[in-house]
């Protein structure tokens, strides 16, 4: 695989809004992709390179969501041209994808919705200027996938046309949905459970007084109520 170089530009915000520029292997028609909700950044590809914006942030406060405006503005007018497309994660919540879709209707062009994984592959493919068919393997965290299900730790692969699906880690539920990712331990328990351990979850007190120990303690616990985890898998 031929390796092309990234071109760091200065992370000083006074130099723009632009952090990197990727050489491409062909030319490209003029396309700004918005990025996803952790981490976000701004790219537009127009030609032989594409233009990647500084970290955003997280897209969950007021301030970020201002800054990603402010980017997708400043990136699209260093673009030179009207993109045909503006690219957004599958994540139909997520501000980047309502910005990208309301901006791709102000200027009559395709809103395009790319799987999470298959972004972070193709980037890869990009930076390494190659767009030959090649297996990619992405251990991210959660990424929208096909069916509403969601998707992480993906073999894929991936050519210019787009991508199939060869494996991917075991399907397993995520109890609270998104909380289960704050709270890893919802996870644990989902996973004992698909082992058929279901068992040996353990089961969790809670009262209004101060936990001591021992009997008194479960005392309590059974007088005040107790939640079970293995009711939330």
């Amino acid at each position: 695989m031929a390796e092309t170089a990234t071109v760091e530009a200065p992370l000083s915000a006074a130099d723009g809004p632009v952090a990197s520029t990727v050489p491409l292997s062909r030319a490209v028609p003029p396309v700004l992709a918005v990025g996803a909700f952790l981490k976000n950044t701004v790219c537009f590809a127009a030609g032989r390179e594409a233009r990647v914006s500084h970290d955003v942030g997280n897209l969950d406060t007021v301030d970020a969501v201002r800054a990603f405006d402010r980017t997708v503005e400043d990136m699209q007018a260093l673009g030179g041209a009207e993109p045909v497309a503006v690219a957004h994660d599958l994540h139909p919540d997520f501000h980047s994808t309502h910005a990208a879709v309301a901006l791709a209707e102000r200027l009559g062009v395709p809103a395009v919705p790319v799987q999470h994984h298959h972004a972070h592959i193709a980037a890869v493919m990009a930076e390494h200027g190659t767009d030959q068919p090649t297996l990619g393997l992405a251990l991210d965290g959660f990424g929208l996938g096909e069916n509403q299900e969601a998707w992480g730790g993906e073999l894929l692969l991936v050519d210019a046309s787009g991508y199939r699906r060869l494996g991917h880690l075991r399907l397993l539920a995520q109890p609270g949905g998104d909380v289960a990712a704050r709270q890893p331990w919802r996870m644990a328990a989902a996973a004992l459970q698909a082992l058929g351990r279901g068992a040996e979850i353990p089961t969790v007190q809670r009262h209004a007084g101060r936990v001591g120990g021992g009997a008194d303690a479960r005392a309590r616990g059974q007088q005040s109520g107790h939640v079970e985890l293995r009711a939330v898998v």
